[in-house]
């Protein structure tokens, strides 16, 4: 095996595996520690986890098989699935249902095992996704996760020819435990599974199964570091220094000989001094330069033969650096590298992981540049305890990574943050003067003074009621534009930072600088009426509504519930394509933009008209606008479900203006 391939390989996965792992494909409502349950041909059972965030149970389990429990309350449970002998193949799909959302259970009860050929890792990428098992080995170049937890492995195989395989989350075959089995980077790994893939990069699919392991013949036993001032060589813990060091790697070896070899992008600042053996020992020495850019690392490949083959093990080296300042937007258009990068924004979305103690958090900039901070993690500590907010300002540090082509942070670690508490400014006026910030959003009604000299604006701001606030001084954004530049006018919808502050008695708000503005109008909002309506209401269950409506799927029917955010019953528009039409035969003698909306609990439905009236505008929520020529006595609107779970909708309404 080419050393130069091994390491590019290496390399390759890595990424791959960076990729793959940072949208999980579970489902945040439920997890399982595997969707696949095998069960021997004699019979027997199979146990997997379920960690659940709201009630749970399974459906739709064939007759052969036992759940036990087959429902639940929120938390972790061991669920155990049992069947008797099987005289043929027994194949089925359970659905774990949790919270509205489904995570389906493949069964299989095979009643002979037939080994597979050894599919090689180019044929196997190259094959189609689908339920095909196939099986292929190869050397470990990475091992992302062996959890005895969820009791399954994700890491990565790689071939002589350089081909690489993603093996997300395998299990151990019956009787055994996922991290009993030793696997090391450098060992040969058979595994078998179905080919998957994730955001169009190949893997072999969750569910796969570990078959054997062959152990490599070399083997990393420790790494030891003499930094620049010291005397003595101490166990590698933590990235080496900004000043640089002496590093000595210690190995077993059973093969004949030893070599290593620097990555190509690596060998600027780490260099091989010497190679030392003593029968099965031996000790590689490296020099790291000093580092002037921002953080590094490098895989380094260990390598013995025997019989021809060769054997591989590896070893992760990090080099602290410093770290470059800058903006959302100039963050993004910096390349790919291991480069620190320190950057603050604005908290525009944020999911939280208690279980694995970090963070996804987009971030955005005065410009409205947004950046998705990737897993962010703590300095120290749990991420819960952070209390990050959206709207708070946040400082973190990381490198320029990326995903399918859009740029993310990665490895990013918290900073420091700034809290603005949400306020009305009815809330904001009701407030005792501090330095706490508060996030406040009004109509802009009068503008005293937006001064580029001083850099500043003073402007007053109203709520719905009437309600007005000054705002005092308030400056543009950092990174963003000018405040002369902004272009506020009276009647945008403004959001402000700022304090609680006075002025001979008079309440402002101070210290306070732009967040970001929307276009408004001073005019009252349209005064509309009722076209028609429908919430079902003189529908029982099983009903399939005929004119004015027309029903498409066999499952667009009436169901007794109220699933919808409305009351019982409702509609159920089938999913893969189903239709409810609507024909609206009276308008009222009115044309031009009506509103129609609904209650759904889903946000993929579609809604096409006929009669060339057009959907011009979705706004927040289930709300569309429908534009309607004039002479248009009657058209239809027709919702469509496109996607592979039904939809239920309810409280229907059409409404125009006079």
């Amino acid at each position: 095996m080419k050393l130069k391939n091994i390491i590019a390989a290496f390399l390759a996965t890595m990424t791959l595996a960076i990729g793959c792992e940072s949208e999980a494909e579970y489902l945040d409502e439920v997890r399982v520690s595997s969707s696949y349950v095998a069960i021997p041909a004699a019979g027997g059972d199979q146990t997997i986890t379920v960690n659940a965030k709201a009630a749970w149970s399974i459906e739709d389990a064939p007759e052969w098989i036992t759940i036990t429990p087959a429902s639940g309350e929120a938390g972790k449970v061991d669920v155990k699935f049992s069947a008797g002998a099987a005289t043929e193949t027994r194949e089925a799909v359970a659905h774990l249902v949790c919270d509205g959302k489904t995570q389906n259970i493949n069964l299989l009860q095979m009643t002979q095992k037939v080994d597979l050929p050894v599919t090689s890792l180019k044929d196997f990428l190259a094959a189609e996704v689908g339920p095909t098992t196939y099986r292929i080995a190869g050397t470990i170049t990475s091992i992302e996760e062996i959890s005895a937890s969820y009791k399954n492995a994700t890491l990565t195989i790689s071939d002589d020819e350089g081909y690489s395989v993603y093996c997300y989350r395998f299990v151990a075959p019956s009787g055994k435990k996922i991290e009993d089995l030793g696997m090391e980077v450098g060992d040969f790994l058979t595994v078998e599974g179905q080919r998957g893939e994730y955001k169009g990069s190949p893997q072999m699919a969750q569910g796969g199964v570990f078959v054997s392991l062959v152990k490599s013949l070399i083997k990393v036993d420790s790494v030891t570091v003499k930094v620049a001032g010291s005397e003595e060589f101490k166990l590698y813990s933590e990235p080496l220094p900004l000043e640089g060091a002496e590093i000595k790697a210690h190995l077993t070896v059973k093969g004949e000989g030893v070599s290593v070899a620097v990555p190509e992008d690596s060998k600027s600042w780490l260099s091989v001094t010497s190679i030392e053996t003593s029968g099965s020992n031996a000790t590689v020495t490296f020099n790291a330069a000093a580092n002037t850019a921002g953080d590094r690392s490098t895989s380094l490949a260990f390598n013995t033969t025997s019989k021809g083959k060769v054997y591989s093990a590896q070893a992760n080296i990090d080099q602290k650096g410093s770290i470059l300042q800058v903006t959302v937007g100039e963050f993004l258009k910096e390349a790919v590298s291991p480069a620190q990068y320190r950057l603050t924004g604005t908290v525009k979305q944020i999911s939280v992981s208690e279980q694995y103690n970090n963070a996804d958090i987009t971030v955005a900039d005065a410009l409205g540049n947004s950046v998705l901070v990737r897993r962010m993690k703590p300095a120290s500590g749990k991420i819960t305890d952070l209390t990050i907010a959206v709207g708070d300002k946040l400082t973190v540090v990381g490198q320029r990574g990326e995903s399918n082509g859009t740029a993310q942070m990665v490895n990013g670690v918290y900073e420091s943050h700034v809290h603005y508490i949400p306020a009305t400014i009815k809330e904001f006026i009701a407030k005792e003067v501090s330095d706490i910030q508060y996030i406040v959003t009004g109509k802009i009604v009068d503008i005293k003074e937006i001064s580029a000299s001083f850099k500043n604006a003073t402007l007053t701001i109203a709520d719905d009621e009437g309600t007005t606030l000054v705002v005092f001084r308030m400056k543009a954004a950092e990174g963003g534009l000018a405040i002369e530049n902004i272009g506020l006018k009276v009647g945008n919808i403004l959001t402000v930072i700022g304090k609680r502050g006075e002025y001979n008695g008079s309440i402002q708000l101070v210290n306070g600088y732009y967040v970001s503005h929307e276009a408004g109008s001073a005019e009252p909002e349209p005064e509309y009426v009722k076209i028609w309506s429908e919430d079902w209401s003189s529908y029982k269950a099983e009903d399939k509504p005929t004119d004015p409506y027309t029903c498409t799927g066999s499952s667009t029917k009436i169901y007794e519930e109220s699933l919808a955010g409305g009351k019982s019953p409702e509609m159920l528009v089938g999913k893969n394509k189903g239709t409810l039409a609507i024909k609206i035969s009276d308008l009222k003698g009115m044309s031009g933009d009506l509103r129609f909306s609904y209650k759904c609990n889903k946000d993929f439905l579609t809604v096409s008209c006929s009669d060339n009236v057009k959907v011009t505008e979705k706004t927040k929520g289930k709300v569309f606008i429908l534009s309607v020529p004039s002479g248009v006595k009657e058209f239809t609107i027709t919702i469509t479900n496109p996607n592979s779970q039904n939809a239920r909708v309810d409280d229907l309404l059409l409404e125009g203006t006079k």
